[in-house]
């Protein structure tokens, strides 16, 4: 019976020297409600979807992908935003377009990708792209109407 009381002693001892070594667990969720197109210039029969956590307590990015498995060509929907930080639209090189909104975008096209950047919800910085085979293959035919990107952009717009 001695034993079985010391033995119950040094477990409230234990428990008690354990106790007040607390962890702090800090809550880093990140939730975010986004619109997704649902109309494409293209037929989409391959989705799916990315979310960078390398350090969401610095930078946030969620990247949607929307392809044709047969002719490889792909839209990327990009949201990214510097925790705070708000990220510069980036406006060199880029032609001014206005969105359905009243809000400005400003689009960019070169021989293999074409894209459309504006300030998104809750300080995202957001942006479609467009490219073929991985942006390997020149767009030639395949290049899409400035009105697509902009008609892109209305979809997801809150």
């Amino acid at each position: 019976m001695r034993g079985f009381i010391v033995l119950l002693i040094l477990c409230i001892l234990i428990t008690g020297c354990s106790s007040s070594k607390q962890v702090e667990v800090k809550s880093k969720s990140i939730l975010y409600d986004f619109r997704e197109p649902f109309s494409f210039p293209f037929e989409v029969n391959e989705v799916r979807s990315e979310i960078a956590i390398d350090n969401p307590e610095y930078l946030q990015q969620f990247v949607f992908h929307y392809k044709n498995k047969q002719t490889l060509q792909e839209i990327k929907y990009i949201l990214s935003k510097v925790i705070d930080k708000p990220e510069e639209l980036p406006k060199q090189s880029k032609q001014l377009l206005e969105l359905k909104s009243g809000k400005q975008a400003y689009y960019q096209e070169d021989m293999t990708s074409q894209s459309i950047w504006w300030e998104g919800q809750n300080g995202f910085l957001a942006r479609f792209v467009y490219y073929i085979d991985g942006n390997r293959e020149q767009l030639g035919s395949n290049k899409l109407a400035q009105s697509d990107f902009i008609g892109l952009v209305n979809q997801v717009q809150q």
